[in-house]
């Protein structure tokens, strides 16, 4: 099988929306969407993309990249024990952080293919449906964007976090059978 570096990236990221809407192990949705995330990052660098990591870089402390947030201290410590191999060693994972790399990884694709499959159209409504505080009200679009998702997931912000994984689930098992939105240009083929 031969594999592009776009399709390393969307498989992985496909997968990881699929185990994240299952409720799946996070520790394997952290691993595959910031896997998926860093090669993304580069190719959207690559190609000049404005992406979501660029932006998101700009507010970043002095000293500090967005690299260093992602790996360190859950991603390193997945894939790593050269540094510390105490088996009994631990690192928090919060919940939040996975939703958010996520997120990341999904809206950098998205402006890097200018779309996507239906996986992470999906995954990108929901993470503004659930998280409206952090869609900045002076960007219309953004606003429009955020418009949309309280009709597609109305009043998953109130709901408690595995019933909002359950909706996100539901919405996504009937997005998948939508033959209009699968049809559209700018989806791209899911796994």
């Amino acid at each position: 099988m031969l594999v592009t570096k776009i399709d390393a990236a969307r498989r992985q990221l496909i997968t990881a929306i699929r185990l994240f809407f299952d409720g799946s192990d996070p520790v394997s949705v952290y691993s595959l969407a910031s896997n998926a995330w860093e090669v993304i990052d580069v190719l959207c660098t690559s190609a000049g993309i404005e992406s979501f990591s660029k932006q998101a870089r700009e507010s970043l402390p002095a000293g500090r990249t967005l690299k260093y947030y992602i790996n360190q201290p859950c991603r390193n410590f997945f894939k790593h024990a050269d540094q510390d191999p105490n088996p009994d060693s631990s690192v928090e994972l919060r919940e939040d952080n996975v939703s958010a790399i996520l997120f990341l990884a999904v809206e950098d694709y998205m402006r890097l293919r200018q779309g996507g499959p239906i996986e992470a159209q999906v995954f990108q409504v929901w993470f503004i449906a659930v998280f409206p505080e952090k869609v900045s009200e002076d960007d219309p679009v953004a606003q429009s964007k955020l418009e949309s998702a309280k009709l597609v997931f109305p009043g998953i912000a109130t709901l408690a976090s595995s019933n909002k994984i359950k909706m996100g689930r539901q919405v996504l098992e009937a997005a998948r059978k939508d033959a209009g939105l699968a049809a559209d240009s700018k989806t791209e083929p899911s796994l």
